[in-house]
C-alpha cells in the first residue's frame, strides 16, 4: 500500500509537468536575469544609488519568490488571500478614489482636525469593502487563480 501512495505521487508529478507549458522554467530564467541586468544597467549607466538598487532588487525578489509560491504550490489559504489582497487592492482604492473625486473627503478635512479621523475610518471601511467584494469573487471562482497549473 506504502509503494501504491508514492507511484501516484510520482504520477501527480508527472501529470504537473505535463500541464506545465514547454515554456515555463526559461520564462522565470529570463525574468531572474532581467531584474539583475536591470540592476546592473541602473548602476552603471543611469548612476543611481547601490544601496537602493540592492534594496529594490531584493524586494523585487522576494515579490517574485512569492508569485512563483503562489503558481507552483496553490492552496486554498493562500487562494484566498490573494483574491481578498486583490479586492483590496484595485477594488478598496478604486472606492476610495471615487470617495475623494466626490469631494466629501475635501469636505470632511475642511471641517476641522477631528473630521480627519471619520476621513481615515470611511477610507478603512472602503478598503474592507474592497476586500469583501475580493472574498466573493474568490468564493464564486471555488478561490482557483486564473491560469493556475493545477485544477
Amino acid at each position: 500500500m506504502d509503494n501504491d501512495n508514492k507511484t501516484d505521487l510520482n504520477e501527480q508529478e508527472k501529470n504537473l509537468e505535463s500541464i506545465k507549458p514547454r515554456w515555463w522554467k526559461p520564462l522565470w530564467i529570463l525574468i531572474v536575469i532581467s531584474i539583475v541586468a536591470s540592476g546592473f544597467f541602473s548602476y552603471f549607466f543611469l548612476q543611481r544609488n547601490f544601496v537602493l538598487i540592492i534594496i529594490s532588487e531584493i524586494i523585487v525578489g522576494i515579490v517574485l519568490g512569492i508569485a512563483y509560491y503562489i503558481r507552483i504550490k496553490p492552496s486554498m489559504r493562500v487562494n484566498k488571500a490573494v483574491y481578498i489582497l486583490f479586492g483590496i487592492t484595485p477594488i478598496g482604492f478604486g472606492l476610495c478614489l471615487l470617495y475623494g473625486l466626490m469631494g466629501i473627503s475635501r469636505f470632511l478635512i475642511s471641517l476641522g482636525s477631528w473630521w480627519i479621523w471619520l476621513n481615515i475610518i470611511n477610507f478603512i471601511i472602503l478598503l474592507a469593502i474592497g476586500g469583501f467584494i475580493g472574498n466573493w469573487m474568490g468564493k464564486k471562482r471555488n478561490y482557483r487563480l486564473p491560469l493556475s497549473l493545477k485544477s
